[in-house]
C-alpha cells in the first residue's frame, strides 16, 4: 500500500520506520508499544510549520498583489481541517493510518481531524527524509490546483475599495476619490457609473446596480491597471 502513496507523491521515502511513525496514531502506540516505533504527534508539528512555510512562500510569488492579511486568509483556508483531510483521502492515507482498536471501531480513519493531522505529520516525514525544496516541490504539486482555482472575490467579498486604498497609500501616499458620473435606466433597474480620481486624473470607471457596487468594480479596474 506504500508503492501507492509513493506513486501519488513522486517519492519513495528512505526510512520506512520514518513514514511509518507518520502513520502511526497515539491510540496505537498506547496500544501496541512492542509493534510501534512512536505516535505522529512530533511529526504533525514539524509538518505544519513546513506546510506553513511552503504555501507562504508561494502564495507571495503568486499573488504580489495582495498584502499580509489576505495571504494569510487565503493560506488558512488552504490548511484548515477540512480540506488537509480532503488532501489525506485522495493520497489514501485513510487506509494506511496505524489506530487502536478503539479509535479504528469509532470510525477513526474517517475522522477529519484524524486525517489532517496524519496529513501534517506525513509532510513532517517528507521533510525529516529529504530536504525543505523536494518537500516544497510535493507541496506545491498537492495544492497547485487548489490555489490557481481559489475564488479570490469570495474570499475578500469583492472588498477591492480596501485593497486600493491600501495599495496607493503604500505607493503613492495618496488615497483614491469616487466621483458619481451618472445613473442610467428606471429606478427599478437603475445602473450606477463612478470613476475613480488620482491626483485629479481619472484612473478607472466601474458600473454597478449600486452605487456601492459600482464604486467596488472601479477599484478592481484600477487594481488591474495598476498591475
Amino acid at each position: 500500500m506504500h508503492a501507492d502513496l509513493a506513486e501519488k507523491l513522486g517519492y519513495t521515502f528512505k526510512s520506512n520506520e520514518l513514514l511509518s511513525r507518520s502513520l502511526t496514531h497515539k491510540s496505537f502506540d498506547n496500544e501496541f508499544p512492542k509493534k510501534s516505533k512512536g505516535h505522529n504527534e512530533r511529526l504533525e508539528f514539524l509538518g505544519d510549520a513546513v506546510l506553513d512555510l511552503a504555501l507562504s512562500d508561494y502564495l507571495m510569488k503568486r499573488f504580489p498583489e495582495l498584502n499580509e492579511g489576505e495571504l494569510s486568509k487565503i493560506r488558512a483556508s488552504l490548511v484548515n481541517e477540512k480540506v488537509l483531510a480532503e488532501v489525506a483521502l485522495e493520497l489514501g492515507l485513510e487506509n494506511l493510518i496505524r489506530f487502536g482498536k478503539g479509535e479504528f471501531k469509532s470510525g477513526g480513519s474517517l475522522k477529519p481531524r484524524l486525517l489532517s493531522c496524519a496529513f501534517e505529520a506525513l509532510v513532517g516525514a517528507l521533510y525529516r527524509d529529504s530536504d525543505f525544496q523536494n518537500t516544497n516541490d510535493i507541496i506545491l504539486k498537492i495544492f497547485f490546483d487548489r490555489i490557481e482555482n481559489l475564488d479570490l472575490e469570495t474570499h475578500f467579498k469583492s472588498d477591492y475599495k480596501t485593497h486600493l486604498q491600501e495599495k496607493l497609500q503604500g505607493m503613492l501616499k495618496q488615497i483614491p476619490n469616487y466621483e458619481l458620473e451618472r445613473e442610467e435606466g428606471p429606478d427599478h433597474n437603475k445602473v450606477f457609473f463612478v470613476k475613480i480620481k488620482i491626483d485629479d486624473q481619472v484612473v478607472a470607471t466601474g458600473t454597478g446596480r449600486s452605487k456601492k457596487q459600482a464604486e467596488q468594480d472601479a477599484a478592481r479596474i484600477a487594481l488591474e491597471n495598476l498591475l
